[in-house]
């Protein structure tokens, strides 16, 4: 499929860029080569598939078995990320929302097995048959029939990494506003394209290495958002973004993890090292340097994930 205009501001003038080195889901996408590329939006600097795969071709790729992302135990968005999310969105959910919420591409389900465990009625819309059938077997209310889902119900809806997958986003976000309750909000977490992570994506790196793969995903993320171009495919659709944050620093694979060091014998260890109290103190500073490095790279917007909190206009 081809598209003749951007997919968020109807722009015509595009330009070709070049695709990454490695492709996800070789086994289905191989044959597309030569076929299938990338382009950029000059008007609104949207990044986007283009051609892109077939519907039917996509959907082989999902129901197939390299799928990773349909495993419960593999979910990215569940134990402390699920914290660390809830405590961002909370704040800005009505008192009157109900504490019900929808996982839109529920996956595995780990998202919403947090959720439930937090009190919350959890339930799930997932597409692909294996990411059913893995939340099925843990129980979870999950359904790939968006028409079974209630109306008015939820007072969250969340899209974990799903929104940048989507061949119709305006219809996804006619779900969501049907079944979203009046006070409820919408959620919304996909790779951050102004981050740095992907601005060190370059496809030479990726034909070597798998520093690309995860950003790019190529070809089943079918746009790459930043704060600007997510806000407007929202508003396109009659949605308000009310905050938006970014998430993850999303340098792992550019960074040599720390050596594993002998411990000091007595002999030779330091007054400092043999001392619990300075060791932990110095521990402390370290980790509150830390924290100030990343609170620093998320507020300048270069977290590998964006998040946005979106409302009905």
């Amino acid at each position: 499929m081809t598209l003749s205009a951007c997919p968020v501001c109807a722009g015509e003038r595009l330009d070709s860029v070049q695709t990454p080195g490695r492709w996800i889901g070789p086994e289905v996408f191989e044959p597309l080569r030569g076929r299938i590329g990338m382009m950029s939006c000059r008007d609104c600097g949207l990044d986007f598939v283009n051609p892109r795969p077939s519907s039917e071709r996509l959907g082989a790729f999902y129901d197939g078995s390299t799928y990773d992302c349909h495993e419960t135990a593999g979910s990215s968005s569940a134990g402390q990320t699920a914290d660390f999310l809830l405590s961002r969105i909370e704040p800005w959910l009505p008192a009157s929302a109900p504490r019900s919420v929808l996982d839109y591409g529920a996956g595995g389900g780990g998202f919403l097995l947090h959720m439930r465990e937090r009190g919350w009625e959890a339930r799930g819309f997932e597409p692909g048959r294996r990411g059913r059938e893995a939340c099925l077997v843990v129980g979870l209310d999950v359904t790939g029939n968006p028409d079974e889902l209630p109306a008015g119900e939820f007072g969250l809806v969340t899209l974990h990494h799903v929104f940048e997958h989507l061949e119709s986003p305006d219809e996804a976000l006619s779900i969501v506003r049907r079944v979203l309750a009046p006070e409820g909000r919408l959620f919304i977490e996909v790779p951050n394209q102004a981050s740095l992570r992907a601005r060190l994506a370059l496809p030479s790196l990726s034909s070597r290495t798998r520093v690309d793969e995860r950003y790019r995903a190529y070809p089943i993320h079918l746009a790459y958002y930043n704060a600007s171009t997510l806000e407007r495919v929202l508003a396109n659709s009659g949605w308000t973004v009310e905050t938006s944050f970014t998430v993850g620093m999303g340098l792992d694979e550019y960074l040599v993890a720390g050596e594993v060091q002998a411990a000091p014998s007595s002999a030779s260890a330091t007054p400092a090292a043999r001392a619990p109290g300075v060791a932990a103190g110095a521990a402390v500073k370290q980790r509150r340097l830390r924290h100030r490095v990343r609170d620093a790279y998320l507020a300048m917007g270069l977290g590998e994930n964006l998040a946005v909190i979106a409302r009905p206009s």
